[in-house]
């Protein structure tokens, strides 16, 4: 009778993870992501870091390459080194993987997005 009594609890859990009811841990697991940088700009390379928006951490770009520690719900943006703090820079926001690519375009072009943006940055009630 217990025999029986832990195959179905076995059993039983088996069946509630394969229905996915522990599937939400994986986005809890933080894990080093590598960055690569593909820029189109005048700056050079080293000009630029990634910063994580969920936790505030800002990671330089060596040779078109960050190491940036993150979790699968964070978003990575491209952000000018902290050498370069009192200039503005908008740039790339790409969703957190173990290995991702962000494509930086610094042409003068006004994009709908950044439009859109923009009126979100100045008339959020937050």
């Amino acid at each position: 009778m217990f025999k029986m009594a832990i195959i179905s609890v076995a059993a039983a859990v088996v069946g509630i993870h394969s229905a996915g009811f522990f599937v939400g841990s994986e986005k809890k697991q933080s894990f080093i992501s590598r960055v690569t940088l593909e820029e189109y700009c005048d700056l050079e390379g080293n000009a630029f870091a990634v910063e994580n928006l969920s936790t505030g951490e800002v990671r330089p770009f060596k040779y078109g390459e960050a190491f940036i520690r993150a979790k699968s719900a964070d978003w990575l943006k491209v952000v000018l080194n902290t050498d370069f703090n009192h200039v503005y820079f908008d740039g790339e926001k790409i969703r957190a993987g173990k290995q991702v690519k962000i494509v930086q375009n610094c042409s003068s072009e006004t994009t709908l997005d950044s439009i859109f943006d923009s009126f979100n940055d100045t008339f959020s009630t937050n």
